[in-house]
């Protein structure tokens, strides 16, 4: 098996470029490194590795290591450039570089522009600013509906608020909802408008999933008007009155009865799905790898060095740069000489198209964080 490997030659990022050059053209790809080419049995394992070039070879590989590269206004400016050819990666790396810079105006603007474009639903915000503070509240409790949700899972919400203070957040966890039937759907209608008119607050997790079943159950032949219900208040609990209106206008054709109306309330917060409790103890990583700021990879080795399973968990890491690469890779490298799997899981976009770009797809199992 022929590996891609990149020698630490290349941990130098591309040069800045002038400022003037960057208003008058578009950004010019990082120069390609000198490419040579080695060999080297690895424990007798036979992989065979090629040490090339992480040049770039299309716009989106550009964004990718003009971000890395610390160059993120250049790698914006790149993929809104990119936006009108249909390529729905360039869309993913800016919804995810508005979210690691904290932009919620701008991702709305592109989630608008999103729906339009593809007539799907976009994602929804949730922010992975490394400034962001985390809200750890004493009488913040999450409550987590089950994979159906019907009148039983509707009637624990019911409890689970009314065992709250009123002055408590609710929070609540959509993320594991795989089924909906019509009385679940109307009874949770019910309980969220209730809170709602109560001026209860609310942070809320997994939502854009649930908005997603809603979504295809209302496009179903058949569709039941609970299901179109409990999703104008998921918009009206969400502060989106844009795709509550319009869906309005549909729930009236559809079923001959006027809609709710629309009432100005303070928006739900979209927050994290706080994470299952594991299956494996998966190294979780966080912030910014960088050389200056090497301990993620130092923690990286350690580990390694005492799983024959390598998994590392990068969901809040915001930028892996383009000078940590070698050193990311040596520490992959060791894994698979020593006959260790590796996967690398919930990388944003920007990430992920760096780990291509730099063939660490060759090197380990990459699971991207989906959008929603």
């Amino acid at each position: 098996m022929a590996l891609p490997f990149f020698g630490k030659k290349k941990d130098k990022a591309p040069p800045p470029k002038p400022a003037a050059a960057r208003s008058t053209a578009a950004p010019a790809a990082p120069p390609p490194p000198t490419e040579t080419l080695l060999t080297m049995d690895m424990a007798g394992s036979g992989i065979v590795v090629e040490e090339s070039s992480g040049a770039p070879q299309s716009p989106v590989d550009e964004a990718a290591i003009l971000y890395a590269s610390g160059q993120a206004d250049t790698a914006e400016q790149l993929l809104r450039g990119m936006l009108g050819n249909g390529d729905r990666r360039a869309w993913h790396m800016l919804f995810d570089l508005f979210r690691v810079r904290n932009e919620e105006k701008e991702f709305e603007q592109l989630a608008l522009e999103y729906a339009m474009r593809f007539e799907t639903s976009p994602p929804v915000w949730v922010s992975l600013a490394p400034t962001a503070p985390v809200k750890q509240q004493a009488q913040t409790e999450s409550l987590e509906l089950p994979g159906l949700l019907d009148k039983n899972a509707a009637a624990t919400l019911r409890d689970g608020i009314a065992a709250l203070p009123k002055t408590a957040v609710v929070r609540i966890d959509f993320s594991r909802i795989e089924m909906i039937d019509e009385g679940g759907a109307e009874a949770c209608t019910e309980i969220l408008a209730a809170a709602r008119k109560a001026k209860r607050k609310f942070q809320v997790s997994g939502v854009d999933r649930l908005i997603a079943l809603l979504l295809d159950l209302t496009r179903a032949t058949h569709s039941r008007a609970g299901h179109w219900l409990l999703l104008l208040e998921l918009y009206q609990t969400l502060g989106q009155q844009e795709p509550f209106e319009d869906l309005a206008v549909d729930y009236a054709v559809r079923f001959e009865v006027s809609p709710p109306s629309w009432a100005a309330v303070q928006a739900a917060e979209v927050v994290q799905a706080a994470p299952a409790a594991p299956a494996d103890d998966a190294l979780r990583l966080s912030g910014e790898i960088t050389p200056a700021n090497d301990s993620a990879l130092q923690q990286l080795g350690g580990y390694a060095a005492t799983h024959n399973e390598v998994i590392v968990d990068l969901s809040l890491v915001t930028r892996v740069d383009y000078g940590s690469i070698s050193q990311f890779i040596s520490v992959l490298m060791q894994c698979l000489g020593s006959g260790k799997s590796v996967t690398l899981r919930g990388h944003n976009a920007l990430i992920h198209e760096l780990f291509r770009v730099m063939g660490i797809d060759q090197l380990a199992q990459l699971i991207p964080h989906q959008p929603g």
